[in-house]
Parts: structure tokens; C-alpha cells; sequence
């Protein structure tokens, strides 16, 4: 099982221009120690738990300063203020700078705040992108491209530049739906669940769905099939004992898992995200981070066999990468918690890892 690591600039205690550099840093860390992928997720106007809103510029920087870790945005959002032609362009960019290193996740957004600044109805996300995600496939893998679709509509035109890995780098979807989950297997490309706070049977559920999907689909159009199932951990920490991660943690996951309440309760109301709706049972558990940490995949709190187990579990239900969110807790403990994992449980969960570095 490969280890990644998610973060996106949580502000608790510092600057923006700080926890910048701090990232930087803690991605070197990771890459010593054998940390699969590092990415962060576009967000804007989300302060101060989330502050990279040009994920691009901080993974040129950190491109600059790793060797090995994967680079994969988590997740670049295909709506309307996001053409995908500049995507496509941006990443073939970074995968040049990385020297093939560059990865891509989309996403439709699941943030009204954000929808509603750039005008986007949260009825029409599912449709751009669909249509979104037909563009970026021409545009990161073909010499010339032109579409002419229902949102997007682009005559003949030369990309440059194109990616260095060929015919395109690795494409996944954030996907929180089990109908997302199918829609990422009908057209062959990764899946990356996110923020599944609805328990183990429903993880279970959505990578169903994916792998029935994905092998039912013809995929004999698509150039590079991604057979990929990653878990984002939305709040991960690692101790010596468990009793100190969850003091160390337990406040962020609380903060964390209120944003989620915040965000998703309203969003259940909207047309396309109903299955939302049961986060409304999870209110009760709120302040309750013993259980959110026991019943739940987005929520890993705990000692290195805590986390040996809980992989292990997650393994078998044939998960191929987890990505956890190690953010908010200070720089300090962040790197404390990469160097207990990198020594403790990398070695155990993915020994293929261990001295590449």
C-alpha cells in the first residue's frame, strides 16, 4: 500500500508566506522517507484551513526540490473559471520540470461559497465537467486539438507545451458519490475518494461501483486506462501513543470535520448531491473524535500500529494509495508525524519504498 501525503496550507499558527515554505520543506522530508505522491487541492476564499489557491506555482517550487515523490494536484476543479486548455497546459508544464513526475486528480467542487463567487450553479458542475474532462484528455495527449462541446468549444489549435510522459501523465477524479465512483470507471481513469466520513461499508460501496464499472466499460478508445483507487484521510496523525495523537489532532479533526458539517449539510439540498444528505446523521458525533477516528476512513488518528492496522484493513479492500492530510498541527509536529511514518509504517506497509531513497 502506498503512503502519500495531502496538504493545503492550514494556517493555525502562521502566515501564508511561512506555511509555504514550511510545506516545502515537509515535502522534502516525505520524499526522503519514501512518501509515494504529494498534493494539494485548489481552494479559494477558505481561510484559514485552506490557502493554496494556485496549486501550480507551489508544485513548480517543490518539483525543484524533490527527486522521487509524485507530483498530483488534489484536485484541479474543471468548471468554467478553469479552462482546460490551461490546465492541460499547466500540467504538461510540470510534468516537464519534474521530469515526468506530474499527476493530475479533477474535480467538480462540493464548496457553494466558491461556486457562488465564480457564478457557477451547482446543478450545471456535473455537466461541465463531463464536458471538461473530454477537452483535458484531447488536449494532454494529442498533437493538435479541437473540440466542440456543450460547454467548451475550441478550434483546431497546436498544444504547447505537451508532457514528457507519454501518451499522458496519470488522470483521477475526487469523487465522494458512488455515482462518481462508476462515472470514473466508465471512462477508465483513476478514483480518489474523498471526504467519505459515511463509514467503511460505504467506502466499500463507492470501490465497488468503480471496479464493476471500470471492468464493464470498453475501454478500447482510451489511450492509457488508469486502474487507480486512492483514500483521501482527511485528518491524519501519527504518535508514539494514541492518547497523544489524539490530543495533538483531536482539535483539528474536530475543526475539520465542522468545515465538512458546514459545507455539506447545505449542499445536500442541491440537485446532483443528494446522497449528501446522510452526513445529517453523523451530527451527533461531532465532538466525538474517539469514534470519528474508529468508524470512519477520513479520519486516522492514532500510533504506528494504529496506522499499521487500519492500512491493512484498507489494503484489502484493494486500495491501491492513501493520501493523508497532515496539516493544521503546527510545522513541528507535522514533521514529527512524517518521520514516525516514513520509520514505522512505510517500512511495513510498503517495504518497496524503503531504501529507493
Amino acid at each position: 500500500m502506498r503512503i502519500g501525503l495531502l496538504q493545503e496550507g492550514d494556517l493555525v499558527g502562521t502566515d501564508v508566506a511561512s506555511r509555504y515554505h514550511q510545506m516545502i520543506e515537509e515535502v522534502r522530508l516525505a520524499d526522503r522517507l519514501g512518501f509515494s505522491t504529494w498534493g494539494t487541492s485548489e481552494q479559494h476564499f477558505s481561510p484559514p484551513h485552506f490557502s493554496v489557491a494556485a496549486p501550480e506555482v507551489l508544485y513548480a517550487a517543490i518539483a525543484a526540490q524533490t527527486e522521487h515523490i509524485k507530483l498530483r494536484t488534489m484536485a484541479s476543479v474543471l468548471l468554467a473559471w478553469n479552462h482546460p486548455i490551461l490546465i492541460a497546459e499547466r500540467l504538461a508544464t510540470l510534468d516537464i520540470v519534474s521530469r515526468g513526475r506530474a499527476e493530475i486528480c479533477t474535480a467538480r467542487s462540493n464548496n457553494l461559497h466558491t461556486l457562488a463567487a465564480f457564478g457557477v450553479d451547482p446543478s450545471a458542475t456535473r455537466a461541465q465537467w463531463e464536458d471538461g474532462m473530454d477537452l483535458l484528455m484531447k488536449a494532454i495527449s494529442q498533437p493538435v486539438v479541437e473540440h466542440d462541446g456543450p460547454v467548451w468549444k475550441v478550434p483546431p489549435r497546436d498544444m504547447m507545451p505537451t508532457p514528457v510522459t507519454k501518451p499522458h501523465p496519470p488522470v483521477s477524479v475526487a469523487a465522494s458519490s458512488v455515482q462518481s465512483h462508476g462515472n470514473a470507471g466508465r471512462r477508465g481513469i483513476g478514483v480518489i475518494t474523498f471526504d467519505n466520513y459515511f463509514g467503511f461499508d460505504y467506502l466499500e460501496e463507492c470501490l465497488t461501483e468503480y471496479r464493476q464499472t471500470f471492468d464493464a466499460a470498453d475501454h478500447s478508445a482510451v489511450l492509457a486506462p488508469n486502474h487507480y483507487t486512492g483514500l483521501y484521510v482527511a485528518t491524519a496523525f501519527c504518535a508514539p501513543t494514541r492518547a497523544e495523537a489524539l490530543e495533538v489532532a483531536g482539535p483539528m479533526a474536530k475543526t475539520y470535520f465542522d468545515f465538512i458539517l458546514d459545507l455539506y449539510v447545505p449542499l445536500a439540498d442541491n440537485p446532483g448531491y443528494e446522497y449528501l444528505d446522510r452526513i445529517k446523521a453523523l451530527i451527533e458525533h461531532r465532538d466525538d473524535m474517539a469514534w470519528l477516528a474508529e468508524n470512519t476512513p477520513s479520519v486516522m488518528i492514532g500510533d504506528p500500529d494504529d496506522f499499521i492496522e487500519r492500512i491493512k484493513q484498507l489494503e484489502a479492500m484493494g486500495l491501491d494509495e492513501l493520501l493523508l492530510r497532515i496539516d493544521g498541527v503546527g510545522h513541528d509536529e507535522v514533521m514529527r508525524a512524517i518521520e514516525l511514518i516514513g520509520h514505522e509504517v512505510i517500512p511495513v506497509v510498503d517495504p518497496s519504498a524503503v531504501g529507493t531513497r
